[in-house]
């Protein structure tokens, strides 16, 4: 037994005949007529029909507000319909699978990308990075306080000039860091070197005494918030 093809009583011989008209027409009053009495009607219902059998679950609008884009996306395309290459209700129903398959797609992309997101936030420790910057501030403060204490006992920690010398060469890398972009071990030295004129050896010797000192007074700056004065 042969199929019995479904009746789309919706849209019909007429609803083609309407587009047709409403295309050719130039008269806009006309225009609306019909486009009112026969494609509307035909439109919402093969909208309607549509939507149920996708079923695009991840655009997110109501079925009314998904249904009226779908028909004025629809509308804006009348003009798109050719009569020689099949009936209006092929034309109309192919493009409307393709937008509410391309409006999901989207919809799906964007709960990835929210889901990302969320992702990334629920992974960083909040706590741990106002740690962070608190601790960033401390260090630049105690630095601050570390160079000038330095600078102020710096006859009492070295009793060589050229230690002295050394030392007031390393406290101003030291005072002036911020400046510095490329900012380790192996540019200190080499900046102390070109303003000493010294040799490495005597450098690492008066580094040392200094790195001593910056241990001692940053566990006193962490327990109290000053250094201890005098030297």
């Amino acid at each position: 037994m042969s199929k019995i093809k479904k009746n789309k009583s919706y849209f019909t011989k007429i609803t083609d005949l309407a587009i047709s008209s409403y295309n050719k027409s130039t008269d806009l009053a006309l225009r609306e007529k019909i486009y009112r009495r026969f494609i509307y009607p035909a439109f919402m219902k093969l909208t309607e029909n549509i939507i149920n059998k996708v079923k695009p679950d991840y655009i997110d609008s109501s079925f009314q507000d998904l249904q009226t884009d779908l028909v004025t996306y629809l509308t804006a395309r009348l003009d798109k319909f050719n009569p020689e290459a099949g009936k209006a209700y092929s034309y109309y129903t192919r493009t409307s699978f393709n937008y509410l398959i391309a409006e999901n797609q989207k919809g799906y992309a964007k709960i990835k990308s929210d889901m990302l997101e969320i992702n990334i936030d629920e992974q960083r420790n909040v706590v741990t990075e106002l740690h962070n910057d608190e601790m960033q501030e401390t260090l630049r403060e105690f630095m601050d306080a570390y160079v000038e204490y330095c600078y102020e006992n710096i006859n009492y920690i070295f009793t060589n000039p050229t230690d002295i010398h050394v030392a007031d060469s390393v406290l101003h890398v030291f005072q002036f860091r911020d400046q510095i972009d490329d900012y380790n071990k192996k540019s200190l030295y080499l900046l102390i070197r070109e303003r000493t004129g010294l040799e490495t050896t005597n450098i690492t010797r008066v580094v040392k005494t200094l790195k001593t000192i910056y241990d001692k007074k940053f566990y006193e700056y962490e327990q109290t918030d000053f250094i201890k004065l005098p030297f």
